[in-house]
């Protein structure tokens, strides 16, 4: 990581599990970003694989809202915006250094959420 900034694979890893936990308090357990191998094919191609789900944020949180989830739904959405890739899209492919990253930024912000008041 360069400067000091994360890479954008690192940031796409942040992003992944972002949406994985917008998704799970909008759907439960079964949400997509879940599911087996989904991880993997993430941190292979995040372009592919997160699009849609950044598409979909906004019925992720009236969902949550509407389950009681809200507070929890809305820190998500804020954080966003700084969890985005520098670049005007997301990384199409990542090679396996790039992948090892995502699998880091992933983690990384899991345990903000683990940490965090407004997840538990």
């Amino acid at each position: 990581m360069a400067n000091d900034q994360p890479s954008d694979a690192y940031r796409c890893g942040q992003l992944y599990a972002a949406l994985a936990a917008l998704e799970k308090l909008s759907k439960g357990d079964r949400h997509s970003l879940g599911r087996l191998g989904a991880r993997v094919e993430a941190a292979q191609q995040p372009r592919d694989r997160l699009t849609g789900h950044l598409k979909a944020v906004g019925e992720y949180v009236v969902d949550a809202r509407k389950q009681g989830r809200g507070p929890a739904a809305t820190a998500i959405l804020r954080s966003l915006p700084d969890l985005l890739p520098d670049g005007r899209e997301l990384p199409h492919k990542l090679n396996t250094a790039q992948q090892e990253e995502f699998c880091d930024g992933r983690h990384a912000q899991e345990k903000v959420f683990e940490h965090a008041e407004a997840f538990r």
